[in-house]
């Protein structure tokens, strides 16, 4: 077995594979944990692009090894559904990848009418910075953003 940090936006999964695995597995793998379409996926180990239907076992991997996934972009006028989800209240937000969390954030104070200080976005449990933009965070079509709102005392 080898353990994989797959690195090149802000949520980092580990996940582990058998060497008798193909890079298409693993991307599979992907896939269920990120949402990211395997046709977008591309792996790097070590500067060298992996392919599909190679093996793990292909490459010298050590117990625990770090590989960087490049995600092919949308074209820039391609709009996508994310969810929004939160206590009580769920609901679909478009946007485009390339748009910055900020932009998200405005959108859902408009559509929640909370003030954006008070909101905090969450993508596979890690908190959105308001500088970076969607695809840091694998938003894809109808991916799920938790909504969570702190309430200032009176």
């Amino acid at each position: 077995m080898v353990y994989f940090k797959i690195t090149g936006g802000e949520i980092v999964p580990e996940i582990e594979m058998s060497l008798s695995d193909t890079v298409f597995d693993l991307k599979r793998k992907i896939l269920k944990e990120l949402d990211v379409e395997i046709y977008r996926q591309s792996l790097w180990h070590h500067n060298r692009i992996m392919r599909d239907h190679e093996y793990m076992e292909d490459y010298e991997f050590r117990e625990s090894e770090t590989l960087y996934l490049t995600v092919t972009p949308l074209p820039p006028h391609h709009k996508l559904h994310v969810l929004i989800k939160s206590v009580g209240s769920d609901g679909y937000v478009r946007v485009k990848e390339t748009d910055k969390v900020s932009d998200l954030r405005s959108k859902v104070e408009r559509y929640w009418a909370v003030s954006s200080h008070l909101i905090t976005l969450r993508r596979l449990n890690v908190v959105m910075e308001n500088n970076l933009p969607l695809y840091a965070y694998y938003v894809n079509e109808d991916s799920e953003i938790k909504l969570s709102v702190t309430f200032e005392p009176r």
